[in-house]
């Protein structure tokens, strides 16, 4: 699909600025029908307030590495700028009829823009309640207008695709859409596409700079603030991830946002959302494409874990030695921390404690006993994981096998 948005339109925009059907998923791993996954109660739209938000956004903004370059030699290059009027550093749009130094002026009638420019244009005034929070969440980076612009068209991008009758989503926008599904649920996220879908026929009738606004303001009360910042997140994490790549990096992102509960409501492990190569919607049903290797056991029916145990000494005495040269791992670790958080069983069980090889586990428990700056200058890996949620600390320790080698 083809559309246009102005660069300048985007990224101003930006700085400016209910009942669904019920949803059923199906994962297409192109082997043999799809698995059609329904969870086994309803999942809700995970709440993200005000202030988790912005610190998300912070780690997220701060954590992404950006190499700045002249754009002709010996020229002098803007890396930052002063933040002491939040009004004129964000940028803004004049009032129709207005003209000042440190905003930009949209004719009275908005018959000058297209269909896309002016869907933009409403989607970012939606956004307008989360304006303060991403200002400062982006003002202590070095270019903190490369951040609006690539948030901006990530947003728009993703909206204009939901937008669309039956929507179909491929490569950033479908990692977007994965964890759009994993915060809100397969009910939420089709009012989310319903809502795009409507915002798209207001603006194209719109004639006035009034009328955009209004459209806007009827989105925004629609999806409301915490699905708002979800989708702020799930852009930022997506343009990020393009932005480094790798699928550690990813997990490590992931485990910066709040409150994330898991992939559970998909069938999908979190670990494999990367792997997710595409997101349709048609008919109520959303289809997520990816390999057979993502699909996690609970989407073929399988509940609990097959066994586990209150303590390690059980388990031990229930699946005997790990072999010869190999020791048990926990995927988890087993700290006082993880027990009291979890409990026992969710540590102690045949998905979470795998045998490998004895050097490995050893420079695997080395690893998380020392330092890496890409997570913290301060801490150890394993200090830095403990206050994590089990998912996150599960993700993060099938990422580790990964760099070790091993394959459960």
């Amino acid at each position: 699909m083809a559309f246009r948005v102005p660069f300048a339109v985007l990224l101003v925009a930006l700085l400016s600025a209910c009942a669904a059907p019920k949803g059923r998923v199906r994962l297409d791993t192109g082997e043999g029908a799809p698995i059609e996954y329904s969870p086994p109660s309803p999942v809700r739209a995970v709440e993200v307030g005000a202030g988790a938000f912005e610190k998300a956004l912070t780690e997220l903004v701060l954590g992404t590495p950006l190499h700045l370059r002249a754009s002709r030699s010996g020229s002098w290059v803007r890396a930052s700028y002063s933040t002491s009027d939040a009004d004129r550093a964000f940028g803004g749009f004049c009032e129709p009829g207005l003209r000042r130094g440190d905003c930009i002026s949209l004719l009275e009638d908005v018959m000058g823009l297209s269909d896309w420019d002016k869907f933009g244009v409403a989607l970012a005034l939606s956004l307008e309640p989360l304006k303060a929070s991403i200002s400062r969440a982006v003002e202590d980076t070095l270019a903190p207008q490369l951040f609006y612009s690539v948030i901006a068209t990530g947003l728009v991008t993703w909206a204009a695709l939901a937008a669309n009758p039956e929507p179909a989503f491929t490569k950033g926008a479908a990692l977007v859409s994965a964890l759009l599904l994993v915060y809100l649920g397969a009910e939420t996220f089709l009012e989310l596409i319903d809502a795009s879908q409507d915002l798209k026929l207001a603006t194209d009738g719109a004639s006035t700079w009034e009328e955009l606004d209004e459209s806007g303001q009827r989105f925004a009360a629609r999806v409301g603030p915490s699905i708002a910042r979800v989708l702020v997140l799930a852009t930022t994490v997506a343009v990020s991830h393009g932005m480094t790549g790798g699928a550690s990096l990813l997990a490590a992102r992931l485990s910066t946002l709040p409150n994330f509960p898991g992939a559970s409501s998909i069938g999908v492990q979190v670990a494999s959302l990367d792997q997710v190569r595409a997101v349709s919607v048609s008919g109520g049903v959303i289809t997520l494409a990816l390999p057979s290797t993502a699909v996690a056991m609970v989407a073929k029916g399988s509940g609990a874990p097959p066994g586990s145990w209150n303590s390690f000494s059980a388990f031990k005495r229930a699946r005997g030695p790990a072999g010869p040269g190999k020791q048990w791992h926990h995927i988890v670790e087993q700290t006082d921390g993880n027990v009291r958080r979890f409990g026992p069983q969710a540590l102690h069980n045949t998905e979470n404690v795998i045998a490998m090889d004895e050097v490995v586990h050893q420079r695997i428990s080395a690893y998380y006993s020392s330092k890496d700056a890409r997570f913290s200058a301060t801490q150890t890996v394993r200090q830095w994981l403990s206050g994590q949620s089990f998912q996150a600390q599960r993700d993060f320790g099938m990422t580790v096998l990964g760099w070790f080698g091993v394959l459960p």
